[in-house]
């Protein structure tokens, strides 16, 4: 954890350091990819922080949902959006049932969950494969998979990964920094549903999770009874 506090701040010091070097005469376009190195970092800082702050939330049993009726495909657009930046181009295809009816959830929490298992299906497939989400009515739950192709989990793993702090390098890839998927699958739990991880059909992993679509305080939701 302190690599991974340490390497954006030694990238934020680095870069502003050169640019109040007043006897390097940088281009317009080196400036500029020097100030998108301080907010890139600074993001990821952040993002580090946050994961933080959640896992302390969740050690002291506070981590409750504040839960409204949010259409899943805004959530999702407003997501992939803002990961533009950090997917390099990396192509990720969505399919979303237009049955789904909007799903009782803590939007800022949910944000969180997509957020760090789409950053885990990039940091662990290959440069140039395709990333796929799927949402659809299963029963009287919202489920949700994440599908890459990458090298996969071992099944006498797919428990461990959800464990705080467990890591794993892949290649020259360098495992994050443990908490992305424990930290998500408190929050499913607190919403009331449950993740798990599985194969990707030829080749690669998919973690998917279940939400509820009903809940029975006022104003509740209801699916409609469909299947997938």
């Amino acid at each position: 954890m302190t690599h991974d506090l340490r390497t954006p701040l030694a990238s934020i010091t680095a870069s502003a350091s050169s640019l109040l070097d007043e006897g390097v005469p940088f281009s317009g376009e080196q400036r500029q990819e020097l100030l998108r190195t301080i907010l890139e970092e600074s993001e990821r800082l952040n993002r580090l922080v946050g994961n933080l702050m959640d896992l302390s939330r969740l050690r002291a049993g506070a981590l409750t949902p504040s839960k409204d009726a949010i259409p899943f495909d805004e959530l999702t657009s407003a997501v992939i959006g803002r990961l533009r930046p950090q997917l390099a181009g990396r192509s990720v295809r969505v399919q979303i049932r237009d049955d789904i009816p909007p799903v009782p959830m803590d939007v800022v929490q949910m944000d969180q969950v997509l957020t760090n298992l789409i950053e885990n299906a990039t940091r662990f497939s290959p440069q140039g494969t395709e990333i796929v989400l799927t949402a659809v009515q299963w029963q009287n739950q919202l489920e949700v998979k994440v599908a890459d192709h990458g090298p996969g989990i071992p099944s006498e793993e797919r428990t461990r990964v959800f464990d705080e702090f467990y890591r794993k390098d892949v290649g020259e890839r360098r495992g994050g920094t443990g908490l992305g998927l424990a930290i998500a699958r408190a929050i499913v739990s607190a919403h009331g549903g449950s993740m798990w991880i599985e194969d990707t059909p030829g080749g690669g992993t998919t973690v998917g999770f279940r939400l509820p679509l009903t809940r029975t305080e006022e104003g509740a939701v209801t699916g409609k009874g469909g299947s997938r």
